[in-house]
């Protein structure tokens, strides 16, 4: 299905393309009965197993969740159901090109407190939300809500790995930590699948990060002009097959994708996820459809 998308996307050209999907998307949602909240709220918690007290990862398309309420009452259902004592997190990342040409222009600024996510709707309610704390990261941003919201955002910069041992990302799993797609599957928007590699700090065996470390311009939340130091996604990256991958080594006692009324939804508990993804790592199976480090590889091409 995904191979059949890229050709359509190619033969229509992206705007044309992207307005077919949305169509798509609101013929779907005239077939299914969209989710009342209270609903929605009993299939998170009863079948997916979301809980009080969960550290809960959030990625979601608006386009594709089948809903009849208002969007803005989506993080209030989740905060009803993760508790007071649990914590919300969300990507929040501000731009739209590759990391590396984002960070190769001198001129470009993230400010935490400003730049708008372009991560979808309700990432950027999230953003707004009062008790919100964001990550300094220049590239892969990330807010936070709820009684860890500090510790899974405040070292995020300290790091030269966008997902590696001080991320958010790689955090969630001090909590044991969950990550839900709302409308989304994981080979679309799983970020997670990236902490194997950082945490490994150039030892993976495919190389996914770039050798040079890129200087990133962030203004914090007091108006303080700040140098970030990161990586950036290395070329590499986009010869993968996440699907295949999920299906082959993946069950469901580590990421479970399930269909309700038309829309997508997966749970991944990402303690167990990281720890077969790490040990299959060390058998040279990866995410990965790129010959393994040390294996003979074509040599790249010159700018």
């Amino acid at each position: 299905m995904a191979s059949i998308l890229q050709l359509l996307k190619r033969i229509t050209g992206e705007n044309i393309f992207l307005r077919l999907r949305s169509a798509g998307y609101r013929i779907l949602h005239t077939i299914h009965p969209p989710f009342s909240r209270s609903e929605l709220k009993a299939f998170l918690g009863d079948e997916l197993g979301i809980k009080e007290g969960d550290t809960l990862f959030v990625h979601s398309s608006m386009d594709k969740l089948n809903i009849r309420f208002p969007a803005d009452q989506l993080i209030p259902l989740l905060q009803e159901l993760v508790g007071p004592e649990g914590t919300l997190a969300f990507p929040c990342w501000h731009f739209q090109e590759r990391a590396e040409e984002y960070l190769s222009n001198p001129d470009n600024v993230f400010d935490v407190k400003r730049s708008p996510s372009v991560m979808g709707l309700l990432t950027e309610f999230a953003r707004r939300n009062k008790q919100a704390t964001r990550s300094l990261h220049p590239t892969s941003s990330v807010v936070a809500i709820g009684r860890h919201a500090r510790e899974l955002t405040e070292e995020h910069h300290l790091s030269e790995y966008p997902c590696g041992q001080l991320s958010p990302f790689y955090k969630i799993m001090h909590y044991g930590g969950k990550i839900l797609g709302l409308g989304e599957k994981p080979e679309t928007s799983l970020s997670f699948v990236h902490c194997a590699e950082d945490a490994a700090d150039g030892s993976f065996p495919v190389k996914t990060r770039t050798d040079r470390v890129f200087t990133g311009h962030v203004i914090d939340q007091q108006g303080k002009k700040r140098e970030v130091k990161t990586r950036a996604a290395h070329k590499n990256i986009q010869h993968r097959d996440i699907r295949g991958f999920f299906k082959k080594h993946i069950s469901n006692k580590e990421c479970r994708l399930t269909r309700k009324r038309g829309t997508w939804f997966y749970i991944a508990h990402a303690v167990p996820l990281y720890e077969k993804m790490k040990t299959l790592a060390l058998q040279g199976k990866t995410i990965y459809t790129l010959p393994l480090q040390g294996e003979r590889q074509a040599p790249e091409r010159q700018a």
